[in-house]
C-alpha cells in the first residue's frame, strides 16, 4: 500500500482583507495527484481493436480516446472547505492527516498540485475528478495537446498529464471569474529512485510558490508480500 498525505499547513495571509476580529476567511483546498509506474507502457488496446478502423486518424483518436480514459485510474483528486481561518493559522488534519493519494502498489512518479484559495463565492461544486474534468466542455478543445500521448512510451500517463494540466487551467478560470484570492500554490514532482527509494519521504516547512504558505507532508508505502 502507499499513501500520500498532507501533515498540516500554515497561512500566513488568508487573503480576506479584512481587519481586526473580523479578519477570517473560508478557505478551499483542492489537491490533484498523478502517479505512474514503470508498467505504464499504453492503454490496453490490442491490434485487433485497431484494424477494422478505416483510416490512420481513426486509429490515432481510438487509442488517444483509450489513453485518457485509463488515466483516472492514476489520478486523485482532494476538496476540502475551512471556515474562519486567521492570518499566521496553522491546519492540522489530525494523527492520521489529509489523505490525499492511495494506491495498492508504490508508485515509480508521482506529482502533486496543492491549491489553496480564499473563496468569496461558492465553490465547492467544482470537482477535480478526473471523469468530471473528461466530461468538461473545456476538455474537448484538448485533442491537439494530449495527441502526441500516441507517439511516447507512455500515452496513459501522458494523458493522466494532460487532465492535470486541465485542472489548473479551470481553477484559474473559476479564480477569475469568481474573484476568488489565490492564498497558495505548492507543486512537487517525485521521481522513486531519487526522492523515495523505500518508499517514504516526511518534509516539514515546505514553502509553496507564492511564499505564502507552508505544506508538511508524508510519503508512506511499503510492498505486500506473498506468504508460501
Amino acid at each position: 500500500m502507499f499513501y500520500a498525505r498532507i501533515n498540516k499547513l500554515k497561512v500566513f495571509n488568508n487573503r480576506e482583507g479584512f481587519l481586526g476580529l473580523f479578519n477570517r476567511a473560508e478557505l478551499q483546498i483542492y489537491s490533484y495527484v498523478m502517479a505512474g509506474s514503470g508498467t505504464d507502457t499504453g492503454a490496453s488496446l490490442t491490434l485487433a481493436d485497431l484494424t477494422d478502423l478505416p483510416d490512420e486518424a481513426a486509429r490515432r483518436q481510438r487509442l488517444l480516446d483509450a489513453a485518457v480514459a485509463e488515466a483516472g485510474k492514476l489520478a486523485q483528486s482532494r476538496s476540502l472547505a475551512i471556515n474562519g481561518v486567521k492570518d499566521n493559522q496553522t491546519l492540522f488534519f489530525g494523527d492520521a492527516g489529509l489523505v490525499i493519494y492511495q494506491s495498492d502498489a508504490i508508485p515509480d512518479r508521482l506529482a502533486i498540485q496543492l491549491w489553496v484559495i480564499e473563496s468569496d463565492a461558492d465553490i465547492r461544486s467544482f470537482a477535480l475528478d478526473a471523469d468530471r474534468i473528461l466530461d468538461s466542455e473545456e476538455f474537448k478543445g484538448l485533442f491537439t495537446a494530449v495527441e502526441a500521448a500516441v507517439a511516447i512510451a507512455s500515452p496513459i500517463l501522458a494523458g493522466a498529464v494532460a487532465v492535470g494540466g486541465m485542472v489548473t487551467s479551470l481553477l484559474r478560470q473559476k479564480l477569475r471569474a469568481n474573484k476568488d484570492d489565490l492564498a497558495g500554490y505548492w507543486q512537487t514532482s517525485l521521481i522513486r529512485e531519487q526522492d523515495y527509494p523505500h518508499g517514504a519521504r516526511d518534509r516539514q516547512d515546505v514553502y509553496d510558490t507564492t511564499g505564502n504558505i507552508m505544506v508538511d507532508y508524508t510519503l508512506f508505502g511499503f510492498e505486500k508480500t506473498i506468504e508460501n
